[in-house]
Parts: structure tokens; C-alpha cells; sequence
């Protein structure tokens, strides 16, 4: 087991290198993903997957730390306060054990319905120390209306959108994305 005095040092050694966020939005409820990656120098990520105490004790520190982040943005759908929830924590590695990464999953209900719809996001603005991008991928014959972000973004094929953001440059404090869901359809499932 590695000593308290190392998992400090190393724990302050951990640098985010870059995030991805993907955003799956369905009739009543949106989910989504944030994965962290980061550069290990010292292996802190390492110790810590070796000892089941203290990757519990870890997962349930980062899954604390995310829901009070998410506790301090403002989410509302079609004018409803929704409440983002973490679900999950992982954490694992990409090719060395230098380079660890770890997943949120998260998801809420939320008032999405067939017809228009409007998702805004108020929260705190930053200077992020990473690049990173979001896809927000809507259902097939969803269409995306208008987007509103202070980064770079991209629509795609009508309705998938991506986000762009970059190091050192602030974000808005502010998102909207109005959107078109389909009617459903009885007996019609999962075709694009």
C-alpha cells in the first residue's frame, strides 16, 4: 500500500490533459458521459486502483466533487429546473498507467417531448487548462434550431451537435440548444 505522504504528492502532480463530454437526449430524460483524461507523472492513479479501499474511497470522493459542480449550475428544460445526477464513476487507463482517465456517467429527467424544446445551462465561467469537446447527439429525426455557447460548435447532419472548447479561453457561463424531437410513432423503434 502506498504511504499518505506519496499519495499527496502525487495526487498534486495530476495534470487534465483533455475532456469529452457526450450528451444522449431521448424523450424525458437526457444521459450523459464526461470523460477526464489526465497525465500521471508519479502513478497516483496507480496506487490507487491497486488498493480497493482506496478506489472506493476515491470513486466516492470524485462522484461528491462532480455532483456538487453540477449542484452549482442552473439546468433547465422547456422552463423546468432539472437536477443532473451522478450515476457512475470509472477509472482506468489509456496505453501507460500514466495516462488514466475517468468517467462520469450522469442523467436526469427532463421535460423533453415530441415537438420544440429548449435546453439552457447557466453556470460559473472558467478558464479551462485542457481543450475538450461535446457531442450532443440527438435521436434520427430529431433537429437541432439554434445553438448558443461561447465556443466553437458544429452541427451536424441536423442533429448532432459539436462543441468545441479550447485552453485558455473562457467559457460563457451559458448554453441553449433548441431542438425539434420527433412525434412518436407506434411500432417504430430505433430506425434512423
Amino acid at each position: 500500500m502506498a504511504s499518505k505522504s506519496f499519495l499527496e504528492e502525487a495526487s498534486r502532480e495530476v495534470r487534465p490533459v483533455y475532456a469529452q463530454g457526450l450528451f444522449f437526449v431521448g424523450i424525458g430524460a437526457i444521459s450523459y458521459y464526461l470523460v477526464f483524461d489526465y497525465h500521471d507523472p508519479l502513478g497516483y492513479y496507480e496506487a490507487i486502483t491497486s488498493d480497493r479501499r482506496l478506489l472506493e474511497e476515491e470513486a466516492a470522493k470524485l462522484s461528491y466533487n462532480m455532483q456538487r459542480f453540477l449542484d452549482e449550475e442552473r439546468v433547465v428544460v422547456n422552463g423546468v429546473r432539472v437536477r443532473p445526477r451522478v450515476s457512475m464513476v470509472d477509472i482506468g487507463f489509456r496505453s501507460s498507467r500514466r495516462r488514466p482517465y475517468i468517467v462520469f456517467a450522469i442523467r436526469f429527467r427532463a421535460p423533453v417531448r415530441p415537438g420544440s424544446n429548449t435546453y439552457e445551462n447557466w453556470y460559473e465561467p472558467e478558464v479551462p487548462e485542457y481543450n475538450y469537446v461535446a457531442y450532443w447527439i440527438f435521436p434520427p429525426g430529431a433537429r437541432v434550431r439554434e445553438v448558443v455557447v461561447g465556443e466553437e460548435f458544429d452541427v451536424v447532419g441536423g442533429n448532432v451537435v459539436a462543441i468545441y472548447g479550447r485552453r485558455g479561453v473562457k467559457t460563457s457561463g451559458y448554453e441553449k440548444i433548441v431542438f425539434e424531437m420527433p412525434e412518436l410513432r407506434e411500432g417504430v423503434h430505433g430506425q434512423g
